[in-house]
Formats: C-alpha cells, structure tokens, sequence
C-alpha cells in the first residue's frame, strides 16, 4: 500500500515512547483494565462500508472529502444532531505559509520558520511531536489553499495576530467555524459521503489478527454495527466537555470549568484506549484561559483577547503570582485554578485599575462588574477584607514607583499603577481544548505500543486504525488547532482509502 507521507514504520518511535510512564497511566484509567475492543465475530454487520469515520468536525470531514475523492464509499457518524463539534464555534483562524492569499500580498513565509515557531512555542504544545510538527509545517500552507478550493470563505489579509503568531501567517474564515464546516459538508456530499447523525459510535470492532475492522454504535435508540472494509478514521475531538474526565485524567482539573462543545465527551480516547492504541499527555492540563465576570454575565477573557493589567487576589485579599505571566500561554491559568483548588473551590479575585487598555473596552462593550472609586469600596463589593486589600494595593504601587516588584518580578509594561476607579469580578479558569491523546504516525495512523519480548519497545500502527484533530496527542493552539486536524485527516482518509480490503 503507497502511503502518503512515506513509511514512518520505524521513523520516531524511540522519541516518542519516552512518554510512555504518563501515557500508560492514563491508558489504565481510560480503558479499565479492558482486553480491548469487540470481536468481528460478535454479531452480523448492519451496514458495511469501505471507510468509516468517527466525528465530523473540520478533521472528519476532511478525512471523509479524500477518502471519497479517491474512489472508497465513506460514511461520517456524528453523534450529536448537527454537524461540526468544536470546529463549528471555532474562531475559524487558521495559520499557513505560501498560500494564495499571502502570495497576494508579497508575503514570505517558509516553512522552517513555522517549524521553528512550534518548537520555540511549548506553551502552545507546539514542540510536543516534533515528526507531526514538522509534517504541519510543510503542509499548512496547502491544506488552507485546499480548504479555498473546496469553497471555504476566507478574509483577503493574512498577517500576525496577538495572542495567537507573530508570524504573517493568520487566515481567517468569513463567517468562522460555522462557514468553514457548511463548504466541507456541501464538499462531503459532493464527493458521495454518507453522513449519518445521532449515531454514537461506542467501540471499535477488531478481527482475530488486531485489526480494527468497523465500529459498534447507537443510531438513535438502535444498536448498529457499520463495517470499515479498509479503515475507521477517529476524529471525535477532545473531552473539554466532560468534568468527569477532565478531573479522572489530572486531579489538578478539578475546579476547572468543561467549555468545550457538549458532544466534547473523549469517546474516541476511550474507545481507542480500550483498543490498545498508545494515549500520551493526557494526564497533561489543557489549554486554560481565565475568564473574569462570567457570573456578572459580563466575561472578559483576561489573558489573550483582553489583556487588562491587575492584580490577582485569593481569599485573604492578597497577591499570589505574576500577573504579568498572562501573556505566556496558560501559565496564568495554572496559577489561578491552584489557588482556587487551594482554596476549597472559591474563586480568587480580579481588581483592575482604570487603564486605556480598560477605557478602551468600555467604549465598545459594558462592563457590569462591581466598580468604585476606593479600593476598600470594591474589594466590601466582592467579599474581601477592605482593609487587606488596600494594604495589597498599597504594597504593589510602592513596587511600580520603585521599578521592582519585590514580591512576584512583574515587571516592564506589566507594572502599572493601581488607580481609581477600580474595578473587580471572581475568577473563572475554563477549557475549550485539551492536550495529549492518541499516538499518531505521520501517515495518521494510531500506534500501539510494541515488543518482541527482548526488552526492546517501539511504537507500531494499530491496523486498519487513523485519527486525527484533538482526539490525537499533538494540538497545537495559536492558529494550528483545526487546520492540523484537516491536514492530517486529509492524509487519513487518503491512506485509509488505500488500504486493502478487510477479510
């Protein structure tokens, strides 16, 4: 069988069972001790298909336009009513080289320097799989010219966007997530892909030999069994939608707020898991962002979009970290849901100054937050010792005139004034991605891990099995979450295309 990116049998494996101590951890709680999925000889087929795929966000849709494309019957189950997951409230920002687009405007970007970015970027996750990122790398600038082509609306400017690159990169989506999954569904139908919703795959069929061979699934209220005479391709996102694993995979998680898509539950993981199929980095935390005011129904994302300067305070009215560390990927989260955790679960608190970074918001969206013109004033408003909290702001701006903060290094243009009027609102950290998941090969493949009883372990492909997108360990954020998803389903569904026939 040609596989598209070349034979990575053995390319990686020994740098990537490193991770093998946290990974197996994490296998153990996800599969249970199970002996992995069902037999093909459990029961007669209900419908049998060349290719199946699990999930259709961007990374199932892809994987399902290519494996039609090239001659396989495909179906894509989705579990939930509409189409999409995550993909279709994504932002729809996407992040490429050599497109059209920035050929239009004289941009010159190569993919070295994205490759460099990712392993320069690990608060993005980007340096996780070096193999995966540098095959994003050299394909994202094709995948988003791809997505063009398919009749997905993108903005006419490319360039750097704050919070996410640096790097004249940025695509942007008319319409966001919710445009880009309509064009791959009406590019999916075209092709002759089956959709099917309201079927929830709950497991993966295996043959005799390990191969996987089709799923078990739910179709409403009636259990179906859908045969994949070539290949199933997981692409069933993340679990940002589930406490339960959120918390089950890292105790860490356990005030953090699940924000993701509702059908964002980690089936796919569990499924795969309990397939035998390697998971890694999942006892890892997500990608966090604290959001200020959300029970003042007036939510300010405090470390990307909204970079407000402020201090930070727990329930003793007092500073616990840098807040300048908010513009360093989730760094602030981390420290906010540990003093919440520290703190039995209540919420630690955001005072701001009037800044223009502040008066800036104001003049485009209201801001009902508990508000004054005394320190003491707010901090009675939110429930905090007004006597501890104007000894904190005290102690902070004696730190701003002198240049130095003494107390936690904030420094630079994170070191500003105290001024009234404040403002302040409780903390919420939540998550809407996860990190770490199935172990994929460049071919998208899902690996297992693998001994010939000589003390020797590699990682090797589970048959018959692909994935893609966040289901899969490596997602990188900042501009790569979906498109690295459609890179590799698209690769996915092209080598699960090829593959021979099942038996």
């Amino acid at each position: 069988m040609e596989r598209i990116e070349g034979d990575l049998s053995r390319r990686g494996f020994v740098g990537a069972a490193f991770a093998g101590a946290m990974g197996i951890a994490a296998a153990s709680v996800l599969s249970g001790c199970s002996a992995g999925g069902s037999s093909a000889a459990d029961g007669d087929w209900t419908e049998t298909f060349d290719v199946v795929v699990v999930g259709s966000g961007a990374g199932g849709h892809a994987a399902a336009i290519e494996a039609a494309k090239a001659g396989a019957k495909v179906v894509l189950l989705e579990k939930e009513n509409g189409l999409g997951g995550d993909s279709a409230v994504c932002d729809g920002i996407v992040s490429g080289w050599g497109t059209r687009l920035a050929k239009a405007q004289g941009i010159d970007v190569s993919p070295d320097e994205i490759y460099d970015w990712f392993m320069a970027h690990s608060e993005w996750f980007g340096a996780i799989d070096p193999e995966v990122a540098r095959l994003n790398a050299d394909k994202c600038g094709e995948t988003i010219d791809w997505l063009e082509e398919l009749g997905v609306p993108f903005e006419e400017e490319v360039g750097p966007r704050m919070s996410y690159t640096d790097l004249p990169v940025v695509h942007q989506v008319v319409g966001k997530g919710g445009a880009m999954v309509s064009a791959m569904t009406a590019a999916a139908e075209s092709a002759g892909v089956s959709i099917e919703t309201k079927t929830a795959v709950t497991k993966l069929v295996k043959d005799a030999d390990g191969r996987v061979v089709g799923v078990e699934a739910m179709k409403g209220r009636e259990p179906v069994r859908i045969k994949a005479e070539k290949g199933v391709v997981l692409a069933t996102g993340g679990y940002s939608g589930s406490t339960d694993m959120l918390v089950a995979l890292c105790p860490a998680n356990k005030n953090l707020k699940a924000s993701g898509a509702a059908g964002l539950t980690g089936d796919g993981l569990t499924m795969a898991s309990d397939a035998g199929v390697f998971t890694t980095r999942t006892s890892w935390q997500p990608l966090m962002s604290p959001v200020a005011g959300a029970a003042t129904k007036s939510p300010v994302l405090i470390d990307y979009s909204e970079r407000l300067n402020g201090l930070l305070l727990d329930e003793n009215g007092e500073r616990f970290c840098n807040e300048g560390r908010q513009y360093f990927g989730r760094a602030l989260a981390i420290d906010v849901l540990a003093k919440q955790n520290e703190q039995d679960g209540k919420e630690v608190v955001l005072m701001i100054p009037t800044t223009p970074e502040l008066e800036k918001l104001l003049s485009v969206r209201e801001i009902v937050w508990p508000c004054g013109d005394a320190v003491e004033e707010v901090a009675e408003q939110v429930g905090l010792d007004p006597a501890k909290v104007k000894a904190t702001v005290e102690r902070y701006n004696g730190f701003v005139e002198a240049g130095l903060d003494e107390d936690f290094g904030r420094s630079g243009e994170h070191l500003v004034p105290m001024t009234g009027p404040f403002y302040a609102a409780p903390v919420t950290v939540s998550t809407s991605m996860t990190i770490g998941g199935v172990k994929i090969n460049t071919n998208g493949e899902a690996l297992k891990l693998a001994s010939s009883g000589k003390g020797d372990v590699t990682l090797e492909p589970v048959p018959g099995l692909y994935a893609t997108g966040e289901v899969c360990e490596w997602n990188c954020a900042s501009g790569w979450t979906v498109l690295s998803a459609v890179t590799i389903g698209r690769i996915a569904g092209q080598n699960a295309a090829a593959e021979g026939s099942a038996s």
